[in-house]
Formats: C-alpha cells, structure tokens, sequence
C-alpha cells in the first residue's frame, strides 16, 4: 500500500479555512516552491502521523496550531494520512481501522490534537477513520507505518558511527540477512557473524599481553580492594559476548581510499551518499513495513552532477518493479522537499508539485494546461536554468538574451531591482514561451499564485521590414 493524499486543517501555516490536499504517487513524489510557502510543514505532517525510525521523538507543541490573521491561535488540528492501494494481506491483517469507502477498502491514520488556551497543554490522539473517529492504533500498525526520515543538513558521518543506538546499527539489525547472524550455528553449520565474534574474543581473552595487564589488575589493585569472601574479579576482552545489538553498535561504514582499502577522512557530500544509500537498502530489503522515504533537501553537500545522479537512482527505486524484466524489488515511496535547480532539472514534470501561499499544485498532467506534446518537450529543454520558475515569487519568460540583459538593467533603473522582489528571468532562447508558461497554468480549481509575464522579441518579417525601415537609398 502507498500513501495517496496528506490532509491537514489548523496545522502551523494550513488554516481550518484552507486546508493542505496534498495527492501523492506511488512512487517518486517533489516538493519544490519558494521559501515559507510550507514545504516542511507537510513533511512534518506525516512525520507526525506516522512516526518515524530512528532516535527522533516527535509530538505535538502549542507551536504547531495555526496562528489566524488576527493572531489568534487555533485550539486544535487535525492531520490524516490516507492509504490505497493495500494488499489482500495488509487488507486482513487491518481490516478493523480500514474504512469501506464505495467498496474500497482504505486506511485514513490521523492525528488530531488539542491545545487547552488556560494552560498551553496540548493532548494528541492517533486514530483511524476520516476524522479521527475510529479505533485507536495499536503497536503492530504503528510499526508496520513508521516512515524514514532524513533530516536538512545531516550529519552522515555520525550517523555511520559506530556508537550506543547508532543509526547504522538499527539499519543493520533491521535488514533480514542479518537475523539468522544473531544465534549461534548447528555444529558442523557455517559459523555466524555471533560465532565468529566470540571465537574472536577467545582468541583475545588468551593473548599474552591482554592476560597480563588483566592479572596485573586482579593481583596488584583488586585483592587489595575486596572484601574477605566476596574477590573482585575483573576480565579484559572485546565485550563481543553481549547483546547481539552491542554487537551491532559497533560496525562503522566508510568509504575507501581510491587507492583500496585504507580508511580515509572523505568529504561530506560522499558520506550524505552513503548514508542515503543504506536508507535506501533497509526501505527496499523490508518487505514487513511500508516503504515510506521523507528526505529534506538531498543536495545538501552535493555536487550538481551527484544531484543529477542521485536523482536517477532515486527514481530507479521509487518506480514499480519490471515483472517481465525479473525485477524483485520493493517499490520505494518517496516525498521529498529540494531548492536545488539542478535536482528539479533532473526529474520527471509528472512527479513534482509546487508549493506556495500554504497552497500544493500538482504538476501531473490532469492538473495543468500543458499540452501532452508539451511534457516531452520539456523533459528535454527544462533545464537547470530554467527551472528557476519553481521557486520565484514572480516570473518573466522572456525568448532570447536580449531581454535576459536588458530587462533587469531596466527594473534597476525604475528602483525596483528584480532580485529583491522575487522576481526570476527564464530564457528560453525561442518562441515556444507558452510551453513553460502553462506548467502554472490549471485546469481547475485556484490559480497558483506566481504572477507571469511573457515578453518576446518583436521579430519583424522581412517584407514588413522593408516598409517600416524605408528603402535603401543607392
């Protein structure tokens, strides 16, 4: 099952009067617009929702009500995320928050939380059904829906750390190949990662400097330290004996020196590569929980052609598996947020919605007034210099480099420099100014609130020209 709609009324920037209708793909799904338009307010709705894997506790604040134009702030919201699309399985193992909706079975998970104004306190509760109304969420549902998340600016390096609960431990734990390394093997069976481990720490435990430095300890500190009948006694070794997750919480994944095998200090745009590859494998190898990829800003530390990269690989995960090519893998559902042009350049028109004013826009193809000719199109010509219409608060398309250098000299000149207005230029370098200027133009509902402005060259046919400019005299 994938998510296919995030609603949320009175949440932070979503007013009760103007609720977030955020329709997701099954597959790869990017948020891109300008700055405060609301873009991690939805990422954190599901987050909320859903919960996520890893360290982070998340519940609702007296912050996250939706402050009105008068400055009140709202009492209570309401977050839901809807499920389609679920298996016969997934249908019987939760058939009972399921609702019977023109005989589709789905599943709505929704927060609703209240702010009591006298004291501040805020109570949440985690229910199904449209609004909250149904049965609570157990244990086994909440697991099976948690989502995982990566944060603006990670540290990915301290995430790949060896430590207590280190993120890559709770990656390596969850993967399926590694739960048969936690028991010990059947004599005569190929050892396991815990027979290994502790035949390791034997072979530590009898080597002649570590025994002597723990009997320098026993003998020369500890019999002096204990009392008569009770000795301390003390054993030096690698701990591998623990817990199968100490055991774990020791791992480090790195990347090599281009010469081999040696560790080396690597920069952190390849370790936020790194990190985000292991995510991937754990979301793919997990067949028990749903799917569910909240990245923020992926092109943090990145070089424009890793964007470029990243983002096709990306997309390899998030599209269904080819049965006829004997593709096995699970289909990655991902929500992203990006301001980077070179990311947004790199993706499908299809799965990008725009964000602004609290408002989402899908770009798919009932929504705008594109043409079908004109995605294909624009798949090959909506460059990274382009796709700066995505993020401006205004935008001028204009057709050659003429008015790419003259308009700006001109806003300057009227003191109202284009840059501090919010004001992009597109060049599109031809006539076609219309092909981009419907991506913001839709089909129904309310317009996006990017204002746009198209200015040509005044291209004079040759025969015209002759009248308006005069004859040559001889």
């Amino acid at each position: 099952m994938y998510i296919s709609e995030i609603y949320a009324n009175g949440f932070r920037c979503f007013a009760p009067t103007a609720p977030l209708r955020l329709v997701l793909s099954p597959g790869l799904n990017i948020l891109v617009g300008p700055n405060d338009a609301g873009k991690s307010a939805i990422i954190d709705a599901a987050r909320y929702v859903l919960w996520t894997r890893g360290d982070d506790y998340i519940r609702p604040e007296a912050d996250d009500f939706h402050v009105g134009a008068a400055g009140e702030r709202a009492c209570d919201f309401l977050l839901r995320c809807t499920f389609d699309g679920l298996s016969a399985d997934e249908e019987s193992r939760f058939l009972e928050w399921c609702t019977n909706e023109k005989g589709q079975l789905r599943l709505h998970v929704c927060l609703r939380a209240t702010r009591r104004p006298d004291t501040g306190v805020v109570t949440s509760q985690y229910r199904s059904g449209v609004g909250g109304e149904g049965l609570p969420l157990d244990g086994e549902l909440r697991e099976y829906l948690k989502a995982t998340y990566l944060k603006p600016l990670r540290d990915a390096e301290r995430e790949l750390r060896a430590g207590r609960r280190s993120r890559l431990s709770r990656i390596l734990r969850a993967m399926p190949s590694m739960g048969a390394e936690s028991k010990g093997a059947a004599p005569g069976a190929t050892p396991t990662l815990v027979d290994t481990l502790a035949a390791s720490d034997t072979a530590v435990r009898g080597n002649t400097a570590v025994r002597g430095v723990a009997s320098d300890v026993n003998t020369g500190i500890l019999d002096k330290l204990s009392f008569a009948g009770d000795p301390l006694t003390a054993t030096l070794d690698l701990g591998s004996h623990g817990s199968f997750d100490q055991v774990l919480e020791r791992f480090e994944l790195y990347l090599n020196a281009k010469a081999g095998g040696t560790r080396v200090q690597r920069g952190l745009g390849y370790n936020n590569l790194l990190f985000m590859a292991a995510e991937l494998l754990l979301l793919q190898s997990h067949p028990d929980q749903v799917p569910f990829l909240l990245i923020e800003e992926p092109e943090a530390h990145l070089h424009p052609q890793h964007q470029s990269l990243f983002m096709e690989v990306l997309a390899t995960r998030a599209a269904a598996p080819d049965l006829d090519k004997g593709e096995m893998h699970q289909q990655v559902q991902v929500l992203l947020t990006t301001h980077s042009p070179q990311l947004a350049a790199g993706a499908m028109l299809e799965t990008m919605t725009i964000v602004v004013g609290h408002q989402a826009f899908s770009l798919a193809k009932p929504h705008t007034r594109l043409e079908p000719g004109d995605y294909e199109f624009l798949r090959r010509f909506l460059d990274a210099t382009k796709v700066n219409l995505f993020f401006a608060r205004a935008l001028i398309v204009v057709e050659g480099d003429g008015e790419n250098l003259v308009l700006p000299a001109i806003a300057e000149k009227l003191g109202r420099p284009l840059g501090r207005h919010g004001v992009s230029i597109v060049n599109v370098g031809h006539r076609g100014l219309f092909r981009y200027s419907r991506i913001l133009q839709r089909t129904a509902g309310p317009a996006i609130g990017v204002p746009v402005a198209l200015i040509p060259d005044r291209d004079i046919p040759p025969h015209e020209a002759k009248l308006l400019v005069g004859a040559r005299k001889t």
